[in-house]
């Protein structure tokens, strides 16, 4: 099966953002426009994250943890990271940015482990924690190598697609043994501490599938272990957390209800205050007049 190639971004950056899809091998994107101002996106990482920064910058948040990806600089994220990013143009070179990034399977990197000597690799303790490295003259190389694969109209193989994606991951394995480290490391103990996840992530609009996702788990599982923990559902438990966390914004901020009811995950703000109504007995603007 040949590999897919289409254009993203038409809307605000035609023909500056290419995407080479396979199924089994991952997400090969180059993004190249001028960002005269910075440019926000947010994303939930269904595979591991490779970022190479070729020209400008890119600030990306996860967590509590803010990370700087300079020109030179390259970045492995673990799959199910929640990740805010603002890209910013070289203001030095009217204002380019340039990106190259790889999403990648878990079977590419399995198919990678397979074929490298293991005597030099130790378990990391740290494996969550994103690293940036520096890479070096054969890895420009390589980014260089790619873009013909992004410009031109031919069609690309999937084997051949496959073996550019193991260069790529034996370039850096040589290049840089803490990476080789990271990268085998970073599927190990996929299965996250339950409560740890939904604390962590129970103010952001997610459904419990990308929960359950994140948490290493299916659905069912996710909603079974659960219930066994705290015996209640954990759409009751976030919705509870979230009406008490709403109306403590409301007792000590001046944030409006829309605000409020945004902050704590809810995008529709009508359903928000008959949640909060039905929960509390009084609606959303009662509460903040106890603070008038």
């Amino acid at each position: 099966m040949n590999v897919i190639k289409q254009t993203g971004d038409q809307d605000s950056y035609p023909g500056t953002h290419i995407i080479i899809t396979s199924d089994k091998i991952g997400k090969t994107e180059i993004c190249r426009p001028q960002h005269k101002t910075p440019f926000h996106k947010q994303n939930l990482l269904k595979d591991h994250f490779l970022l190479f920064a070729i020209e400008g910058s890119n600030e990306l948040q996860i967590g509590n943890q803010l990370y700087s990806v300079k020109k030179g600089e390259m970045l492995l994220i673990k799959k199910a990271t929640y990740v805010e990013i603002l890209k910013t143009g070289d203001a030095l070179n009217d204002f380019m940015y340039e990106s190259v990034s790889f999403s990648l399977k878990k079977d590419i990197i399995i198919d990678f482990i397979k074929l490298i000597e293991m005597d030099h690799y130790s378990e990391v303790e740290n494996y969550d924690k994103a690293i940036i490295h520096p890479y070096g003259e054969r890895l420009k190389s390589f980014l260089t190598s790619l873009k013909p694969y992004f410009d031109d109209n031919e069609t690309i193989k999937t084997g051949l697609f496959k073996l550019k994606i193991l260069e790529l991951l034996y370039d850096l394995s040589q290049a840089n043994p803490t990476f080789l480290n990271q990268l085998i490391n970073i599927d190990r103990n996929e299965t996250r501490d339950l409560l740890k996840t939904i604390e962590q992530h129970y103010l952001q609009p997610y459904s419990l599938q990308e929960l359950a996702y994140i948490s290493g788990r299916s659905l069912s599982t996710f909603r079974r272990e659960f219930e066994s923990l705290f015996h209640i559902t954990p759409a009751k438990w976030i919705q509870e957390k979230r009406l008490y966390k709403a109306k403590e914004l409301f007792l000590t901020t001046q944030l409006t209800i829309a605000d409020v009811c945004y902050e704590v995950g809810y995008e529709n703000v009508s359903h928000f205050s008959r949640l909060y109504k039905s929960h509390f007995g009084y609606n959303p603007s009662e509460t903040k007049k106890q603070t008038s």
